[in-house]
């Protein structure tokens, strides 16, 4: 896994979020994405961690994305992604 992988979703992501709102909704699909691959928890916190030291990620918003369940997670997601297309 690299940052590519997480720059594929900051470029999908609907232009009119904020730059916050939309490394939020890339992280949040990143961690979706591990956790529907059932690796071990702290498999998936190394891979965050590494994506958050390749992109300069906010490791406070990666922490709370970590502790959300996948129901949150796609919750959250969604709520972004309707805000940036305007729902």
């Amino acid at each position: 896994m690299n940052d590519d992988f997480l720059r594929g979703y900051v470029e999908t992501a609907p232009a009119s979020l904020s730059a916050y709102d939309t490394a939020t909704l890339a992280m949040t699909m990143v961690v979706q994405h591990l956790r529907h691959t059932n690796l071990p928890e702290e498999r998936i916190t190394d891979l965050v961690n590494h994506l958050l030291f390749a992109t300069a990620g906010d490791p406070t918003t990666a922490a709370r994305l970590l502790e959300l369940t996948k129901a949150e997670l796609e919750s959250l997601a969604a709520r972004l992604m309707a805000k940036g297309l305007g729902k």
